[in-house]
């Protein structure tokens, strides 16, 4: 058979199965932008905490999105990046389910193998981690065919899924990084991801590690509580920095190659990766482009971008540091202690966590991303 005459078969053969019905058309993503979103499920550390109960009342309503959550307790001395894309960035009425918890990690068993994943009955081990976040908290409780009714009703294409992790498991390996971490970390990234598209999640925003080697813990040595010093010499502090710098490079490298892998599994969803340590280097670095996103969003000029203060921390009558940082006074509190200002006028709550302002202006890069980005390929945003 001529050439010519081949191909001319193959379009036809192809163009009679379309009509047919025999052909597989290839699945369509279920972003529909912005502000079709009406539910954000969110899961994550300190960062994205709120202090939200999914067993308590009330739940997120009309009147209250948030829900339970608890506005003191937050690590950012206020609202933080979910209280902002709930009420501040959104473009629709958005409920917010907030399953994050100070100190999670990815998945504890990547970062120490040895933990045991079941109890001598051979329960499952409730962690704290994106795993029991997703076993212990969404799926028992939001998705159908469980033992109870789903606490609200949602739709895969009018949700948000938003995961927020990484300082927790770098702390928790940097002095003896690997690759091979890494990739434990990744490998159950994935399969979490993985778990939650099955359940039905069609949307997906993940953010990455900020630049903490240049946060005041590893800058000064203030401790994670944000009182008192980390004891450790100035040449230690400093062998500390130059270890944990390439394990953030390290997990932060991987992102790009997850979110492709997953699209390809998955070519009906969408996932957003957004690049939260280039966005806060580039603040701290440019003193003029925090400027422009403080102007942009409100807010006052951010004056103390590298260090922070302790009495805007607060911790229990001991000085013992809790699970949240819970806020003191109003969001831009001053103390004239703090000479940089107010807690609105520092990049730096606390020892690894940003303020108040700081997480606005993330909240408002992101949804800026978003709608510049309206197309349904997901990918990077910053």
């Amino acid at each position: 058979m001529h050439p010519s005459l081949r191909l001319t078969t193959i379009l036809l053969s192809s163009l009679i199965a379309i009509r047919s019905g025999t052909a597989t058309p290839a699945p369509s993503s279920q972003w529909r932008g912005w502000d079709q979103i009406d539910r954000i499920f969110v899961f994550g550390a300190s960062y994205a905490a709120t202090g939200f109960n999914w067993l308590e009342q009330p739940a997120p309503s009309p009147q209250q999105p948030l829900g339970n959550s608890n506005r003191c307790k937050t690590s950012s001395n206020g609202p933080n990046l979910a209280t902002y894309l709930t009420t501040t960035f959104n473009a629709s009425e958005i409920l917010t389910y907030n399953f994050a918890f100070p100190g999670a990690s990815v998945d504890e068993c990547a970062i120490r193998p040895e933990l045991p994943q079941t109890d001598k009955d051979g329960k499952k081990i409730s962690r704290n981690d994106l795993v029991g976040q997703i076993d212990g908290a969404f799926i028992p409780h939001y998705t159908p065919n469980q033992k109870e009714a789903p606490k609200t009703a949602w739709r895969g294409d009018a949700s948000l899924f938003i995961s927020f992790f990484g300082i927790n498991d770098i702390l928790s390996s940097y002095r003896a990084h690997s690759t091979a971490t890494t990739d434990r970390i990744m490998t159950s990234y994935a399969a979490s991801l993985d778990r939650l598209y099955a359940h039905g999640a069609r949307n997906f925003l993940l953010l990455n590690t900020p630049p903490i080697p240049d946060a005041p813990y590893f800058q000064t040595g203030e401790t994670a509580s944000g009182h008192g010093d980390d004891g450790l010499t100035p040449s230690a502090r400093a062998e500390d920095r130059r270890k944990v710098a390439p394990a953030v490079a390290d997990l932060n490298s991987r992102f790009p190659a997850l979110a492709a892998a997953f699209q390809q599994r998955h070519p009906d969803a969408t996932l957003w990766y957004f690049d939260t340590h280039a966005l806060f280097a580039r603040m701290m670095a440019q003193p003029s482009v925090t400027r422009r996103y403080t102007a942009e969003y409100g807010l006052r000029p951010i004056r103390e971008l590298h260090d922070s203060c302790e009495f805007y921390t607060k911790t229990d009558p001991e000085g013992k540091g809790n699970g949240y940082l819970e806020f003191l006074g109003e969001e831009d509190y001053r103390d004239e202690r703090c000479t940089g200002g107010s807690v609105g006028e520092y990049f730096w709550l606390s020892a690894l966590h940003p303020t108040w302002a700081v997480h606005k202006v993330l909240a408002g890069r992101i949804v800026e991303g978003l709608k510049q980005r309206s197309n349904s390929k997901g990918g990077r945003l910053e």
